[in-house]
């Protein structure tokens, strides 16, 4: 059986950088789904029950808990968020759908193309002990059946349509934000670098670092594209405050939070966190929102190739994640206080992320 590798995935994938063959396999048609109508398309797409795609779970995976609200056991979002997840259903259907593809490794139940007669796949096949490499026209092979996967991938996309297509500045119509983005350098950059390190994860996790960084996919540059000129108040601090009106007891409210961090810190393999996180006994809803905020930042941040820096912070000592879940939390804070313009909190997130991710991606150097 042909085995999908690196390079063929990331050959693939170099379809996000070239917006005018992605543009020609996104759906032709301009008619907006509605969420309950793109859950349905998506589970189709990767071959799954409609059933799992109506779950609150995976929902939850694929937009994040804090954006949406079951009402009546049908999920309900903002127009916002429903635009947003449209245009991710748009460009995940892009990439899923190929016209073709050959010696494809493929889902449950599917077949496997045959090699043409002469081509050098041919003579591999023909070679004892010799497996074809996969040569990817599609994301389907790679995504068919594998429902946490294909919400990873979804999600990452998602949160990137949602930061750099804020609230204020989204356009109508479910293609023209999957347009704008990818027909940027620096966002097909970012998302091809973001769907490798996911895809790749799966396919050979042995040496995807090792080949990202020799195709230029990881580094300052990268996490530069991904994290800089991004709306973190809109994205994120404005759902925490939108998603209820009161708040729970300081206790209440601590060990939710604590219970939170910890389950996030230990999928990194860190211990529990001993400290108090909230330093004051009193009912601020913003600071519980901006706490609740930062920590959902960290989480879509887990699925970008930033994660390898939360993942060397965390195993330098528990700590570093509850520091920079503060560090945030305080300018979200200041936002929602009017001692922060939008713009300089933005910046002031940013800035701190990167920072992150230079000194715990860095190589580590004798004292």
């Amino acid at each position: 059986m042909a085995v999908t590798t690196l390079k063929a995935l990331h050959n693939y994938l170099k379809l996000l950088e070239n917006p005018s063959e992605l543009k020609r396999r996104l759906p032709v048609s301009n008619n907006p789904r509605t969420l309950k109508e793109g859950l349905l398309e998506t589970s189709r797409l990767v071959g799954v029950e409609e059933a799992v795609f109506k779950d609150a779970q995976t929902v939850a995976a694929l937009i994040g808990t804090q954006r949406f609200v079951m009402i009546w056991g049908e999920p309900s979002v903002t127009d916002h968020v429903a635009r947003v997840f449209d245009n991710s259903r748009v460009l995940l259907t892009g990439l899923l759908t190929g016209q073709s593809y050959e010696y494809a490794t493929v889902g449950q139940g599917g077949a496997m193309a045959a090699p043409s007669p002469g081509s050098e796949a041919t003579t591999a096949w023909a070679q004892p002990g010799v497996e074809p490499e996969a040569r990817l026209g599609s994301l389907k092979p790679v995504l068919a059946g594998n429902t946490p996967l294909t919400c990873r991938l979804f999600r990452a996309v998602f949160e990137h349509m949602l930061g750099f297509m804020p609230l204020s500045s989204a356009q109508q119509g479910n293609i023209s934000l999957v347009n704008e983005l990818t027909g940027s350098k620096e966002h097909s950059r970012s998302f091809l670098s973001t769907a490798l390190f996911l895809l790749g994860t799966e396919v050979d996790r042995d040496h995807l670092m090792s080949f990202m960084m020799q195709e230029g996919l990881f580094g300052m540059p990268i996490f530069e594209h991904m994290l800089q000129n991004r709306d973190y108040c809109d994205a994120f601090y404005a759902f925490r405050r939108l998603e209820r009106a009161f708040i729970g007891s300081p206790a209440t409210e601590e060990t939710q939070l604590r219970n939170r961090l910890d389950k996030f810190n230990a999928q990194f393999g860190g211990k529990a966190y001993a400290a108090k996180i909230l330093e004051a006994d009193e009912q601020v809803k913003a600071k519980i929102d901006a706490y609740h905020a930062a920590a959902d930042l960290l989480e879509a941040l887990a699925l970008t190739p930033w994660s390898l820096s939360l993942n060397n912070a965390i195993a330098a000592a528990s700590s570093n994640s509850i520091r920079s879940v503060k560090t945030i939390a305080r300018h979200f804070e200041r936002f929602a206080d009017g001692q922060e313009a939008r713009p300089q909190a933005n910046q002031e997130i940013a800035d701190h992320l990167l920072a992150f991710a230079r000194q715990f991606s860095a190589d580590s150097k004798p004292v």
